[in-house]
């Protein structure tokens, strides 16, 4: 069990999950190593029906929950020790994001419900990753297909959209740190521009 004893439990594949991510960091491992490990467990995490079920709870309001581009996240659990929190996230049938990356952050985003498409992106302007520039020019590289149980992983300043298909989708998201603590980039390729921001809104809610 996590060593919060302030906040009430969440599902027991949650905690299971929580705590096994714990125990990578208690050994040292840096970033790095931690969260290509935590993916598997995020997958057994997924397959558990309590957690299925729970999502059906999740509210799909107000409708910055669902909308395209900056959007709101539902905020589960935020680690005292380390900092990951385990966020939810519907979104409506054919519903875009904008093409972003999520800054310093390291993602996990697993699907529970639904499918999509991820569009992953590279800069060929010459510029690096890391950046927070005011222009780039970025290129569409792979477009992967997601169904229930995919758990994507996507490393700091990795560029990428998320098209959801003629449901909804619904998933779960691990991130190294809470929106908010860190900038993210928008790129906009109609005219190459790009915008800062601070990621979605977080709503509190439980997990249990």
């Amino acid at each position: 069990m996590p060593d919060d004893t302030r906040r009430p439990p969440m599902l027991p594949a949650v905690e299971a999950f929580v705590s096994t991510v714990r125990s990578l960091f208690k050994q040292g491992l840096s970033a790095d190593e931690v969260w290509p490990k935590a993916c598997e467990p995020l997958k057994e995490m997924l397959r558990d029906p309590d957690v299925a079920e729970h999502t059906k709870t999740w509210p799909t309001s107000p409708a910055k929950l669902g909308l395209e581009g900056k959007h709101a996240n539902l905020l589960f659990y935020e680690d005292p020790d380390y900092g990951f929190v385990i966020n939810g996230l519907i979104k409506k049938a054919n519903a875009k994001t904008t093409i972003h990356d999520h800054g310093v952050s390291w993602t996990l985003y697993g699907v529970v419900d639904g499918g999509e498409q991820v569009l992953r992106f590279k800069r060929t302007d010459g510029g690096e990753l890391g950046e927070l520039p005011k222009t780039a020019v970025v290129e569409e590289t792979e477009t992967v297909d997601v169904s229930p149980g995919y758990i994507d992983f996507i490393k700091p300043w990795d560029i990428h959209a998320e098209y959801n298909g003629h449901g909804p989708t619904v998933a779960v998201i691990v991130r190294s740190q809470r929106c908010g603590t860190y900038v993210q980039n928008i790129f906009y390729k109609k005219d190459n521009t790009v915008e800062q921001y601070y990621g979605p809104d977080q709503i509190p809610f439980a997990f249990g």
